[in-house]
């Protein structure tokens, strides 16, 4: 499994929203597997962080995106 938080600032101490990405990325790897994601990552990841109230950067929004696709590819 990829380690998806590379793509986000830390500042060397685990935070909840760190545990919530990773969580939202495993499974959308496991759905995307399942062919149940349809729709473009990038947006529905985008959406799911917004139901968990975790905003990101552009960038790094894409940046995680294409990292799980690339992790679902394998």
């Amino acid at each position: 499994m990829a380690n998806f938080l590379r793509d986000i600032a830390d500042d060397g101490t685990e935070h909840s929203t760190e545990a919530e990405i990773q969580a939202i990325a495993e499974e959308l790897v496991e759905e995307i597997h399942l062919g149940q994601i349809e729709d473009d990552v990038s947006t529905v990841l985008e959406q799911r962080l917004e139901a968990a109230g975790i905003a990101l950067r552009p960038e790094a929004l894409d940046s995680l995106a294409e990292d799980i696709e690339n992790d679902a590819s394998r």
